[in-house]
C-alpha cells in the first residue's frame, strides 16, 4: 500500500517511479572527485528541493523509488508511493550486481498497485512515469531480462506507463533502450542535479495536464550528452 492519505488532498496525481542503479560500479570516482552514487544522491536532494518549491508539483506529483543492487544485492522498494510534499531524500549505498530486469518489473508492479489505489480513492491521474538510471549492463538471467523487456514494452504500448531510460557513462544504451520505444539517453558527465531538476519541471508540466493530453516537456539538453 502507498504512504498517501488522500483525504487531505484530492488533487489529480502524476506518479513517477525511479529505478536507480546502486550496483558496485556506481562507487566509481568521477572527474569531480565524488563517486557516481554520491552524485546521484545529491541529485535526489535536488529533486526534493525542486518539487517542493513548485506549488503544483507539491500537491500533484507522487514518487516511488526502486533500488537495484546495493547492500542487499537485490531489487528493493526503497520508497513506496509518497506525495512530493512528504518526500524526504535519503542516500543510496552502492554495492554488488545490477538486477535491473527485476528492478523494472518491481517498478511496474508498483505502478499498477498505485493506479488501483488512486482509483479506489476516487483520484484522477495522468499516465505514470518510470525513470530508469543505470551505469552498466543488467546482470539478470537472460529470461528475467527478456520478461522485463516484454512487460515494459507491453505496458508502454497500452499507454499504462511512460518509460525513460538514462545511461550513466559506460552504460550500454542499446540494452537500456530495449525497455522502451524511446531511445535511451546518455547523461552528460555527472549532471544528475540538472537531470533531476529537469524531471521536476517535466512532472510539474505533466501534472497540470488532463489525462490523455500530450505534454510539452522542457528540453533535456542541460543534462543530456548531445554528442551521441
Amino acid at each position: 500500500m502507498s504512504n498517501i492519505d488522500y483525504t487531505g488532498n484530492s488533487n489529480q496525481r502524476t506518479p513517477c517511479v525511479l529505478v536507480l542503479d546502486a550496483s558496485g560500479s556506481m562507487n566509481t570516482a568521477t572527474s569531480g572527485g565524488k563517486t557516481r552514487i554520491e552524485e546521484l544522491n545529491a541529485g535526489i536532494v535536488a529533486l526534493q528541493e525542486a518539487l517542493q518549491s513548485d506549488d503544483t508539483a507539491l500537491v500533484r506529483v507522487q514518487l516511488g523509488i526502486v533500488s537495484v543492487g546495493g547492500p542487499a544485492n537485490d531489487a528493493d522498494v526503497m520508497l513506496d508511493w509518497t506525495d512530493a510534499a512528504d518526500f524526504e531524500a535519503f542516500p543510496l549505498r552502492a554495492d554488488h550486481a545490477t538486477p535491473l530486469g527485476k528492478g523494472v518489473r518491481t517498478a511496474l508492479q508498483m505502478v499498477e498497485q498505485g493506479k488501483r489505489d488512486l482509483r479506489a480513492a476516487g483520484i484522477s491521474f495522468t499516465r505514470p512515469w518510470m525513470i530508469v538510471i543505470s551505469d552498466g549492463e543488467p546482470t539478470d538471467p537472460r529470461d528475467e531480462w527478456l520478461a522485463a523487456v516484454k512487460e515494459c514494452r507491453s505496458a508502454e504500448a497500452a499507454r499504462g506507463v511512460e518509460i525513460f531510460c538514462i545511461g550513466v557513462e559506460g552504460a550500454n544504451l542499446a540494452r537500456l533502450g530495449e525497455l522502451s520505444g524511446k531511445p535511451a539517453q546518455m547523461l552528460n558527465g555527472t549532471r544528475f542535479r540538472e537531470l533531476f531538476v529537469w524531471l521536476s519541471a517535466s512532472l510539474s508540466a505533466a501534472s497540470r495536464s488532463r489525462p490523455g493530453d500530450s505534454v510539452r516537456l522542457p528540453s533535456p539538453d542541460p543534462w543530456r550528452n548531445v554528442g551521441l
